[in-house]
């Protein structure tokens, strides 16, 4: 028999490979690219100018991983690169057609993420939000760890002090 604690760990496990399930078939439906492809867009578009290394730190990539995605969205029309924000490094940018896939993308999570939380109750929901807004600050230890949880968000729902896991980042 298991403890109330263990069954509650192993339920969140499962939830956690749902929904990571959930939200990789309706980023690949709605974009047509590959997980890695789906992060860069919308952690290019979250911070405009970021640097390839930067880029991969977020996205938990090699340097030679990332410069190889970010070769293929080049090629696809949705990225740019061009000055970065020191002056020494190639800064990455969405183009209009990337933002607009990001719009999409970040559309689609939405409406998938939507679907699950609009089955419970006000009641459930409420309780679902303070659990996450205790949860969500265990998890980062730094900065660069903060924006790989983050990679997926809808940075304009969730920023500055509403956002628990970069409040809970140690610099």
């Amino acid at each position: 028999m298991s403890t109330a604690n263990e069954l509650t760990a192993n339920w969140l496990g499962a939830l956690t490979v749902g929904l990571g399930d959930l939200l990789d078939h309706s980023l690949r439906k709605e974009s047509g690219l590959d997980p890695a492809a789906v992060a860069a867009v919308l952690t290019v578009r979250a911070r405009p100018g970021q640097s390839v290394s930067d880029l991969a730190g977020a996205l938990a990539l090699t340097h030679s991983g990332c410069v190889r995605v970010v070769g293929r969205l080049v090629d696809s029309g949705l990225l740019v690169r061009g000055p970065g924000p020191d002056g020494r490094t190639r800064g990455l940018r969405l183009t209009e057609a990337g933002e607009d896939a990001g719009r999409r993308m970040l559309r689609a999570r939405r409406q998938a993420l939507e679907g699950v939380v609009g089955r419970l109750s006000s009641e459930e929901a409420g309780s679902l939000e303070r659990a996450l807004r205790a949860l969500l600050p265990h998890l980062p230890g730094d900065r660069a760890s903060a924006r790989r949880i983050c990679r997926l968000c809808e940075h304009d729902v969730c920023r500055g002090d509403d956002c628990v896991v970069s409040v809970a980042a140690d610099d």
